[in-house]
């Protein structure tokens, strides 16, 4: 198993689901979506199609990280997060996540905004640039880097917020 996991259940079913579901089922149809179960289905003959061997089934698990009840009871060989950065998504959940991957020693891949100076401040940025701490990799890159990003968007925001926010 694989857990998919952001701040809250309406940011998950506003875009990381969906485009969960539009990759794995729609475009590659190695999975099903299971609204039931919050989770992608691949099935034993579709992880063989992927990996040519004899995989057996496997899930992404959707969970929500403004409950970090919810992210208990699983073993996963990875994790993929949107936005730690929001109030919601608590630290509870991420040592709840870690958890469930320890037995993998498995890895994670989190992608937010910094949105303020709590948890993933201190134990995340801080960990890997001040401390040097060799297992997190902080990658930053701007917006412009998306080509679905306008340009002209980007230099119309640098014009007017301060260089701090910018």
């Amino acid at each position: 198993d694989y857990m998919a996991v952001t701040s809250t259940f309406p940011l998950l079913k506003l875009k990381m689901q969906p485009e969960f579901v539009r990759l794995f089922q729609h475009t590659l149809e190695l999975g099903e979506w299971r609204a039931g179960d919050r989770v992608i289905e691949f099935h034993a003959d579709q992880m063989r199609r992927l990996w040519g061997t004899s995989a057996t089934a496997t899930r992404i698990i959707f969970g929500s990280a403004s409950n970090p009840d919810s992210l208990e009871s699983a073993t996963a060989k990875g994790a993929v997060c949107d936005e730690i950065g929001q109030d919601r998504f608590r630290y509870n959940s991420w040592q709840a996540i870690f958890r469930r991957l320890s037995l993998h020693r498995a890895r994670v891949c989190a992608g937010t905004t910094i949105y303020n100076l709590g948890w993933l401040k201190q134990e995340i940025y801080d960990a890997a640039i001040q401390r040097g701490d060799t297992d997190i990799a902080i990658i930053q890159f701007a917006s412009v880097m998306n080509p679905a990003f306008p340009p002209e968007e980007f230099e119309s925001q640098r014009r007017k917020l301060p260089d701090w926010l910018f």
